[in-house]
């Protein structure tokens, strides 16, 4: 036990009760603000990882992009040995303009047809509790 432990506490069997509960709510609120100011500092250095993380993704995106333009300019001249170069171009760009509609239409129907559901029946829930107690 370190000397100023000491004093502290004795300091403390000193202290009448509400001034003992005024330190230890004094020492309650620095914890806090402590764990708040941590808990900042956290997310601010998660958040600057996940920005770096979001940007190499979006890079390594627009790379997957021109790799599969390249393979459908592949396919599109491979095709064109065999019909004519117009109707080969036809052909892939239908394809891909199906396969987008297909990915498209999935998509639209899995989207989120009423956002927060829960917190509009709780809201709700609580509108309706409070004109019943005002009633």
């Amino acid at each position: 036990m370190t000397i100023d432990e000491r004093n502290r506490e004795a300091g403390a069997a000193q202290m009448s009760t509400p001034a003992l509960l005024k330190e230890i709510t004094a020492q309650v609120e620095l914890l806090a603000k402590k764990q708040i100011e941590l808990a900042k500092t956290e997310l601010l250095a998660d958040l600057r990882k996940e920005a770096t993380a979001a940007g190499g993704m979006g890079a390594a995106a627009v790379v997957a992009l021109a790799g599969a333009n390249l393979l459908l300019v592949t396919g599109v001249l491979a095709l064109a040995l065999l019909m004519p170069a117009w109707a080969a171009g036809l052909v892939g760009s239908g394809a891909t303009l199906l396969l987008a509609a297909i990915v498209g239409l999935v998509s639209w129907r899995r989207r989120v047809q009423k956002p927060l559901a829960r917190t509009r029946a709780t809201l709700e829930e609580d509108v309706r509790f409070a004109k019943e107690r005002l009633v």
